[in-house]
């Protein structure tokens, strides 16, 4: 199947110097050639922006670098790249994460049998440094619907899997530096409906779930801004009272095992 559609490609950075060639080259490296890629330099104190734009002399992709002066956050960054993407399709890369090559070729594919979704995700793992992309058949990839109550179970998407069609609206939460990502898939869900998933690893990413070296290893900063997401959705009316309850209460509930899990770990590491 073939497909005129475009993409945009979203990548934020902050002091991604030695991250984000390898990202840049895994979108390179796409059977669907994007249609352009924003990088948003977060004001960054390093080299990231000469790296960038030595990388872009000689590539074939349509980069263009977005030079924050005030470091944003993430949804900052991301935000001011989609509000510029004139592409049919918004695709979402962190600087330190890869894609499968086949990754972009088949969201559009998804999105063009689904017509009724506005988001679409792929499968992904941690840790991973493949050296050699195994190419995937069409007939093997599966699907899935994850509705907005899976996600109020488990966040079930990283960023970096995530493509979202540009006629959506919505925007990452700017007042969040945590989960902030996690609340636009259950807002997005609610909204516009179930999202469409790609069960097939397509997604590498560099730091775990949680106690990871990034943003995701602050552990009560995440959980505070978590429950700060479900009580702005109640506050939105896309919750009621005993919903919000029910699902504070389980977020809670992981949160704890989270702790647990990882004073094991921490204890399991020790000589």
């Amino acid at each position: 199947m073939t497909s005129n559609a475009t993409v945009s490609v979203v990548i934020p950075c902050f002091n991604s110097v030695t991250t984000i060639e390898r990202a840049l080259r895994s979108v390179e490296h796409q059977t669907t050639k994007p249609h352009e890629v924003l990088v948003v330099d977060d004001a960054s104190s390093d080299n990231t922006v000469s790296v960038i734009e030595q990388y872009a002399r000689t590539s074939s992709l349509n980069i263009r670098v977005i030079k924050q002066s005030v470091n944003g956050g993430p949804s900052v960054a991301r935000n001011a790249a989609w509000d510029l993407a004139t592409g049919e399709y918004i695709a979402f890369l962190d600087a330190d994460d890869q894609w499968h090559p086949q990754k972009l070729e088949f969201q559009v594919i998804a999105f063009e049998l689904f017509l009724d979704a506005s988001m679409c995700t792929t499968g992904y793992v941690f840790n991973s440094q493949p050296s050699r992309w195994e190419p995937i058949e069409h007939s093997d990839i599966a699907y899935q619907r994850n509705s907005f109550w899976k996600y109020a179970i488990a966040n079930r998407s990283a960023t970096p899997t995530v493509m979202f069609r540009n006629t959506v609206t919505l925007r990452f939460p700017t007042d969040q530096r945590h989960a902030e990502d996690y609340y636009l898939w259950l807002l997005s869900s609610k909204v516009l409906g179930p999202t469409i998933h790609i069960k097939q690893v397509l997604t590498f990413c560099s730091n775990p779930a949680y106690g990871g070296l990034g943003q995701s290893g602050r552990f009560w900063a995440m959980q505070k801004a978590e429950l700060s997401g479900f009580r702005k959705l109640k506050r939105l009316g896309y919750l009621s009272a005993i919903e919000y309850s029910l699902i504070a209460s389980w977020s809670c509930i992981k949160f704890v095992i989270r702790m647990i899990d990882a004073k094991l770990f921490s204890f399991r590491k020790r000589p």
